[in-house]
């Protein structure tokens, strides 16, 4: 594994016991992807985190979770006792080629170091007219972080998505990419909201980090909340991600 992607686990580990805490967002893209979902055979949860439970899906054989993070995957045995679980890098996949008839993904693949890798690899470990199903966050989002002064690193268009599969031979390539807000009731909790399922602070390519040297004291904290106030509505302080969902089926 990567340096910056050991970095990664480690953010990833540490937050693995409070992650049900913080995950709104998450939850929020596992129902919409889990309704287009035909899961069949032998499914991958890939950065499977604490899990999703594929029981009502009749037509599941087997569930291979993997994730980088170790403390993430202690949590999702504790959960799926039943599934299998692997320490891998989306990049790298610890699995046989087309090995795997359904792939499952939700906000993970915008942390890989490069993303046209594990697009790659995805396509190798799925068998013919295997069928992908991710979600990954796209460019533009989390703008009420930027309006605020803290620092955002860019994400990958929806545009770069889309070219991520150009290389491999796929059927069928569906991109619908879709804004989603959540809202806090305080500055605190949208903060935690990324800083608990271990988002924040990392320096790879494409990911979220919230400048340090921002605020220097209470004045400064103080001065945000203000501004953060200024975007307050009934629902409470909103932050918005772009979110691509991607339908894919392996060529035959």
């Amino acid at each position: 594994m990567k340096p910056n992607m050991d970095r990664v686990a480690h953010r990833f580990s540490a937050a693995a016991p409070l992650y049900h805490a913080h995950n709104v967002l998450q939850r929020r893209t596992a129902t919409h992807l889990l309704s287009t979902l035909s899961a069949t055979g032998r499914v991958l949860d890939l950065g499977c985190g604490p899990g999703t439970d594929f029981s009502a899906f009749s037509g599941v054989k087997e569930v291979v979770g993997v994730d980088i993070a170790q403390g993430m995957l202690r949590t999702f045995k504790q959960n799926f006792a039943g599934y299998d679980a692997l320490c891998g890098d989306a990049q790298n996949l610890p699995l046989q080629s087309a090995s795997i008839d359904t792939l499952y993904s939700n906000i993970a693949l915008q942390w890989c170091h490069h993303l046209p890798d594990a697009i790659n690899d995805i396509h190798r470990v799925l068998a013919a007219e295997g069928k992908m199903y991710a979600s990954i966050v796209s460019q533009h989002s989390l703008a009420q972080l930027s309006d605020l002064g803290l620092r955002v690193n860019q994400f990958h268009s929806t545009q770069a998505i889309k070219a991520c599969f150009s290389a491999s031979q796929w059927d069928q390539l569906e991109i619908d990419t879709r804004a989603i807000t959540v809202h806090f009731d305080n500055l605190k909790a949208l903060l935690q909201s990324i800083k608990g399922v271990g988002a924040s602070g990392m320096s790879a390519a494409d990911q979220l980090s919230l400048r340090p040297n921002t605020l220097r004291g209470r004045a400064d904290w103080q001065r945000l909340l203000k501004r953060a106030e200024l975007t307050r509505v009934a629902a409470g302080l909103p932050l918005t991600y772009n979110i691509c969902f991607i339908k894919a089926v392996k060529s035959r």
